[in-house]
């Protein structure tokens, strides 16, 4: 499932699928709604579908007997007492948390490979979707064989890691190494990543309606947190177990790299390839291991989706390559910790300026972020060693 604004329009599309005895048939929804800021945006004004526009009768319907009309319900009793505004914008944090999450797992893999080759592996966003896929595609042949628990869910988690760490191997031997080595442009490694993202991608697309493209609903009852004034901040054990699963993977990134013997050749390597050689580090293990822990690292990235949101969409890859590229940058392409602190701040940047503002400008508030980034600090938060421009 995935909800996108129409451009030009104050209208959002749902595209979902429905199983239809083995085949997922593919569908669409657009709602329309009086404007794009204020109490505009919650005002219904029309819905179509891919069988065609509502019909008035059904639109009244809906607008009396399920929107305005719904009974009222008891609010829940929350844990802590807050005002309606700290309450709406702590739900926000609670939102940002995986988004933030997500960016750092897949902006850890430019780090990795940039900071010990020098080059940008486009297809990391393709590979952490990949993940989610094959994390479904487990689920679904565990849910055919029975029930789904909680062993046989942690076991589609990791057969999806596994799956992103093989594909990242793939790409990284036989696409990044041998692009490397043959010239010192750092272009042709641009496209050629570029070309298997395309790749994965389309045979995700092609594939999508033979296989389950859904998480079975699990852990998602919402439980009040905090709240008060009319606004009440839930969250979901599915959000938690995210959020725990994105905190345990960038804890264990910053010890391997920080405590291992693997982090200190891949220092070593970083900062001087010839001498790290000299002194008896094993280049080709070392890369291996890094495209390896990459590819984890993008693969927990695609499993944190799965499990937040419910499923990942064929192209989704090319959104989550953007950000996280430039939460890499942000953070000072290269550095491991600059990585997961430019993916917090994209994170919340893109969650406050959608809670606050036009949702439709977000991604332009983004991009605009980067360039100034890169002119006022093109070698980012933590990355010292790199240029600046000179001070005014």
């Amino acid at each position: 499932m995935s909800l996108t604004p129409v451009p030009g329009t104050n209208a959002l599309r749902l595209a979902y699928r429905t199983r239809l005895g083995s085949r997922a048939v593919p569908h669409w929804i657009i709602c329309s709604f009086a404007g794009q800021t204020g109490a505009a945006r919650a005002t219904l004004t029309a819905v179509d579908t891919d069988r065609g526009p509502l019909s008035d009768v059904k639109f009244y319907i809906i607008k009396r007997w399920w929107l305005t009309g719904a009974p009222p319900r008891a609010a829940p009793t929350a844990w802590l007492h807050l005002s309606h505004r700290q309450a709406y914008w702590l739900q926000q944090a609670i939102n940002g948390t995986t988004l933030a999450g997500i960016y750092g797992l897949v902006a850890t893999g430019f780090a990795l490979v940039h900071g010990l080759l020098g080059r940008i592996n486009l297809a990391f966003g393709e590979i952490a979707v990949a993940g989610g896929v094959y994390l479904l595609i487990a689920v679904g042949l565990e849910s055919l064989a029975g029930r789904l628990g909680p062993g046989e869910l942690a076991f589609a988690i990791v057969i999806g890691i596994l799956f992103s760490m093989s594909i990242s191997w793939l790409v990284g031997r036989h696409v990044v190494l041998p692009l490397t080595t043959a010239t010192t442009s750092p272009q042709t490694v641009l496209i050629g990543t570029i070309a298997v993202a395309i790749v994965v991608a389309e045979a995700a697309r092609i594939t999508a309606p033979d296989r389950l493209n859904w998480l079975p609903p699990l852990l998602n009852i919402p439980l009040p947190l905090a709240g008060g004034g009319g606004f009440t901040t839930t969250v979901t054990a599915a959000q938690m177990l995210a959020a725990g699963m994105s905190l345990t993977g960038a804890s264990t990134l910053l010890a391997l790299m920080e405590f291992t013997r693997f982090g200190r050749a891949w220092r070593a390597h970083a900062d001087d390839p010839l001498m790290a050689a000299l002194l008896g580090v094993r280049v080709p293990t070392l890369r291996d291991g890094t495209f390896l822990i990459a590819g984890a690292a993008a693969g927990l990235a695609g499993a944190v989706s799965v499990i937040a949101y419910g499923t990942v969409q064929p192209g989704e890859g090319l959104a989550i390559t953007l950000k996280a590229l430039i939460s890499a940058i942000i953070g000072g392409i290269g550095s491991v910790p600059g990585a997961f602190l430019g993916a917090v701040i994209v994170a919340g940047v893109e969650i406050v300026w959608s809670a606050a503002f036009d949702i439709a400008y977000r991604d332009l508030v983004i991009y605009v972020l980067l360039v100034a980034f890169l002119v006022l600090r093109p070698g980012g938060l933590l990355n010292n060693a790199a240029p600046r421009p000179r001070e005014f």
